[in-house]
């Protein structure tokens, strides 16, 4: 794999976004490597909980800016949006559970998709926000939904609106992490709690989860292709192509 790290040992998979040098941006051929990853992994019974988390200083900073600014029509870019959704569900259905270990730097739907995970540890270190909507962008429906449905409406559009960072104690305050660590001791706490959920047997952790997700699910499935058709429009207008080539140069000057 090029763009992800995947290792199993002992029942637990670990996988880390692999692009350390751009924060581990999201662009098109890393989200389908990851898309077949999880639909193959979804099916190996020796994999019991997989860790999701990142290499370097980020988790992920979300997609890539250059990945956005490439999409030239609004059918490439509701395409595109529809695999940042697609992509998102895998994690979110996925058959076992998942846990985001969230190591740096999470943004957008960098952030988004460790709200996909069920449970959510942070480092003390790291940062978590959504500033898509100061880049004349939006983030994508999936992403929305599991933020709402953890937090409430109020503190979705808090977050959403503002654009405001969050350090870990403040993003455990308001329940969208569980857990908070050191950074040394992350992947450490992060395998504790693997091995607890392990203690369960593996059919009844994948219907506990399908119990919890089945609202979400048709709550997803009303608001997706709405959202990835609204995504496609904002992509093509002058103002998201004035704020997404100023924030790409921003370090040129």
């Amino acid at each position: 794999m090029k763009y992800l790290d995947y290792q199993l040992k002992n029942g637990i998979g670990f996988l880390y976004f692999n692009r350390p040098d751009k924060y581990n941006a999201f662009h098109k051929d890393l989200l389908i490597e990851l898309a077949d990853l999880l639909d193959r992994e979804n099916q190996n019974k020796e994999l019991r909980v997989l860790i999701l988390s990142g290499k370097g200083k980020a988790f992920s900073s979300g997609v890539d800016l250059k990945a956005l600014l490439d999409l030239k029509t609004v059918e490439q870019a509701r395409e595109f949006a529809l695999l940042l959704e697609n992509t998102s569900e895998k994690i979110y259905h996925f058959s076992k559970p998942v846990i985001a270990a969230i190591n740096g730097l999470a943004l957008g739907g960098g952030f988004g998709y460790a709200t996909a995970a069920d449970i959510r540890i942070m480092a003390y270190e790291a940062q978590v926000g959504y500033p898509a909507v100061k880049l004349g962008a939006i983030l994508p429906a999936t992403c929305t939904i599991y933020l709402k449905n953890i937090i409430g409406e109020g503190q979705t559009k808090d977050l959403l609106l503002t654009g405001k960072m969050l350090g870990a104690s403040k993003a455990r305050d308001l329940g969208l992490v569980s857990y908070t660590a050191p950074q040394v001791e992350l992947m450490s706490l992060a395998e504790d709690i693997a091995k607890q959920i392990m203690e369960a047997p593996s059919l009844a952790l994948d219907y506990t989860k399908k119990t919890v997700a089945y609202f979400t699910r048709l709550e997803i499935e009303a608001a997706k292709l709405y959202a990835a058709d609204n995504f496609a429009f904002l992509s093509q207008t002058e103002e998201w192509q004035k704020r997404m080539h100023a924030f790409a140069n921003r370090n040129k000057k």
